[in-house]
């Protein structure tokens, strides 16, 4: 049977899930936690995807995420690591740091897309989505959760002004420009 996805299993993102603390914890917070902590996942290599319009971006190594936020009463049909973990780790970095790294086709990275804010990155979301998994339907529930609730997180990072996390010099890319 032929893969007819945009990502090849060789595409996938490295990534190393991360413990959800629990240990040493009263029982009511390792309940709360296991009703509301999300696993996270770090990127364990540079990570590079062609978007729709054709850009190459690269989301750096160590880069942690969560997949996609989704309440988990919702797992069974919104799976934050299946259809939508490609969507979702784009969006994720695009809501932390509000741009993206692109490498140019002279191989220099530079930052893109800067200060697009919320819509924009909800909207790569979806576009994503549909080259990922072609999934319209679950794209656009997604995609609506992500306008009607997205905000909190995205003003929570707002708040929290990351740290810039920059690309390792990797072959093929001649340096890292702004």
């Amino acid at each position: 049977m032929k893969d007819t996805s945009a990502v090849t299993r060789a595409e996938m993102p490295k990534l190393v899930p991360l413990p959800i603390p629990t240990k040493g914890k009263p029982f009511y917070k390792r309940i709360w936690a296991w009703l509301t902590k999300v696993r996270e996942w770090q990127l364990v290599d540079d990570w590079e995807y062609n978007l729709p319009d054709g850009r190459r971006v690269l989301i750096p190594k160590g880069f942690v995420f969560d997949g996609a936020s989704i309440p988990r009463l919702l797992w069974f049909f919104l799976s934050p690591t299946g259809l939508l973990l490609i969507p979702g780790l784009i969006h994720d970095f695009g809501y932390r740091y509000d741009y993206v790294w692109v490498i140019e086709k002279d191989g220099r990275i530079c930052k893109q897309d800067q200060a697009m804010g919320q819509d924009y990155w909800d909207q790569v979301f979806y576009t994503v989505g549909e080259q990922v998994n072609g999934m319209k339907v679950i794209n656009w529930m997604a995609w609506l959760a992500l306008s009607a609730f997205g905000g909190m997180a995205w003003d929570a990072n707002r708040i929290r002004a990351a740290e810039d996390i920059v690309p390792n010099a990797h072959e093929g890319v001649a340096s890292v420009g702004g």
